[in-house]
C-alpha cells in the first residue's frame, strides 16, 4: 500500500486536536470526514482537504476507503469498529477500546475474521519523553522500580451538562465515569514501561462533586504488579492536576502538569530523545518541558503517523487490540473492587 485513503469517523472533541496531522503524513489522504454534526464534519473536511463531508457512517464503508480513524463516544466503538472491519477497513480506534470486555472480544473477533489491522490510539506515546521514561527504567538508571504513581485529573465534570446533553455523564455510554476515560492512559503506560502485568487491584470510586454525572468523578486504584512493584492511579473530573512518578532503588523521576521534570538518581548519566540527566545524586529540574502538539505529524512518535507508516510497511501496530482489551479488563476489575469493597485478583 502506497496511498492510504482515510475516513475520519467522529471529527469533534479530541479529534479536533489531531485531525490536521493527516495533511502532513506521507502516504495518507483523507477521503471523507464523518460526524453526526454536519458542521463539524464540514470543518474537518476543510482542515484536512477532504473532498467529502458526511453525517452517514455508511460513507466510511465504501470501496474507496482503506482505513478509518474512529473517535466517536465509547458506546459506539464496538458497532463502528465491527462494521468497518467487516467491510475490510483497517481501524485506528480511540481509547478506551469499548465499554466492556465482551465488546472488546467482539471487535477482536471481527478483526481476526477480516484479517485487517486494529490499532489503539494512546496519545501518551506521541510524546518522546514517555519513551525516554521507559528506557530509563529498562537501563537500570532508577534501579529496581518499587512504586509507580500517576494522577490524571481535571475539573471538566463540574461544567458539563447531564446525561441528556453530554454522553460522558452517562455510565452506560462511557462504561463507568472518569476512570475509564482517564485511567486507561496511565494503566497502559504502567504495564508498557515496567513490562509487568497486574496481579491484584484494590480501588475506591465515588462521585464527590458532580451529581449530574451518573458515574465516578473521583477514583483511586492500587495495583500489585507481577514484577513485585506497587502502583497507584488517581483520576478525577472535579479536581485538577496531572503527574507521573517512577520511584526505584537508585532514584526517582517525577513529571508534573506536563511541564516540569524532577529527577534525583545515582545511576549515572542518561541521554535520551529529550531527557539529558547527570545522575550524580543531585536534584535535577527541567522547567517548561512542552509536549508535542497532537496534530504535528513531523513528530516521528505521532501515533497517527505511526498508524499510516505501519500500514504501508506491513508492520504490526504499536498498540494492538489485545492491549486495548486488557486496559478495559483492568477498568472492570477496578469498578468491581470499588463496588464490592474487596480487592480483585
Amino acid at each position: 500500500m502506497s496511498l492510504i485513503n482515510i475516513a475520519l469517523i467522529g471529527c469533534g472533541g479530541v479529534a479536533r486536536r489531531y485531525r490536521r496531522a493527516y495533511t502532513q503524513i506521507a502516504g495518507a489522504r483523507v477521503a471523507v470526514t464523518i460526524d453526526v454534526d454536519g458542521e463539524e464534519a464540514a470543518a474537518a473536511a476543510r482542515e484536512t482537504r477532504a473532498p467529502k463531508a458526511s453525517t452517514n457512517i455508511e460513507d466510511g464503508l465504501g470501496a474507496g476507503i482503506d482505513a478509518v480513524v474512529i473517535s466517536t463516544p465509547n458506546h459506539l466503538h464496538c458497532d463502528h469498529a465491527i462494521r468497518e472491519l467487516k467491510a475490510g477497513k483497517h481501524v485506528l480506534l480511540q481509547k478506551p477500546m469499548a465499554t466492556t470486555v465482551s465488546e472488546c472480544d467482539a471487535i477482536l473477533k471481527a478483526r481476526d475474521e477480516a484479517g485487517c489491522t486494529l490499532a489503539m490510539y494512546m496519545n501518551l506515546l506521541d510524546h518522546p519523553l514517555f519513551h525516554d521514561l521507559r528506557d530509563l527504567v529498562h537501563s537500570g538508571h532508577l534501579g529496581t522500580i518499587a512504586l509507580y504513581s500517576a494522577r490524571l485529573a481535571h475539573r471538566g465534570g463540574l461544567q458539563w451538562a447531564g446525561v441528556d446533553r453530554n454522553w460522558r455523564a452517562s455510565r452506560n455510554r462511557t462504561g463507568g465515569g472518569c476512570f475509564i476515560q482517564l485511567g486507561v492512559h496511565y494503566q497502559h503506560f504502567m504495564r508498557w514501561a515496567l513490562e509487568a502485568e497486574v496481579r491484584r487491584i484494590q480501588a475506591m470510586s465515588i462521585n464527590v462533586a458532580c451529581p449530574h454525572i451518573e458515574g465516578d468523578d473521583l477514583t483511586l486504584a492500587q495495583y500489585e504488579l507481577t514484577n513485585g512493584a506497587l502502583g497507584e492511579i488517581q483520576t478525577s473530573w472535579c479536581v485538577q492536576e496531572e503527574h507521573l512518578s517512577l520511584l526505584g532503588t537508585k532514584g526517582s523521576i517525577h513529571y508534573r502538569d506536563t511541564r516540569r521534570i524532577e529527577f534525583q538518581g545515582e545511576g549515572g548519566s542518561f541521554a535520551g530523545r529529550v531527557l539529558s540527566l547527570r545522575g550524580d545524586g543531585s536534584l535535577e529540574i527541567v522547567e517548561d518541558h512542552i509536549p508535542p502538539d497532537w496534530g504535528d505529524a513531523s513528530n516521528p512518535y505521532n501515533q497517527h503517523r505511526r498508524f499510516i507508516e505501519d500500514l504501508i510497511s506491513g508492520d504490526a501496530p504499536q498498540v494492538c487490540g489485545e492491549e486495548g482489551r486488557e486496559d478495559v479488563r483492568l477498568v472492570e476489575a477496578c469498578y468491581e473492587s470499588a463496588n464490592s469493597g474487596r480487592s480483585v485478583a
